[in-house]
């Protein structure tokens, strides 16, 4: 915890439950004007869309020039996928 955040919550001690109640609410309404002014301003910036060339300029989108370079191989052979579904299909009962 900061020194100036320690130093605030000593300061705020010494008010009564009201002022209390009031400061909160301050903040509260501080914090929600903030993010409604953020929302909306995403909210207009995703509506207004992008073409492919500004998100080209903005992105470093990677090609795949071999797919099979990219796979996983962690399946064990020894698990058949039927194995995996019927156990995956009790637990789920289980939890139900």
């Amino acid at each position: 915890m900061t020194p100036q955040l320690q130093a605030a919550i000593a300061a705020i001690q010494s008010l009564s439950h009201t002022e209390r109640q009031q400061l909160l609410q301050i903040l509260t309404q501080s914090d929600s004007i903030s993010t409604q002014t953020d929302l909306k301003t995403l909210s207009t910036q995703f509506w207004q869309g992008t073409t492919l060339e500004q998100l080209l300029a903005t992105q470093t989108p990677k090609t795949f020039q071999n797919l099979k370079a990219h796979t996983a191989d962690f399946w064990p052979e020894e698990d058949s996928i039927e194995d995996f579904l019927t156990f995956l299909r009790q637990q789920r009962q289980e939890v139900s």
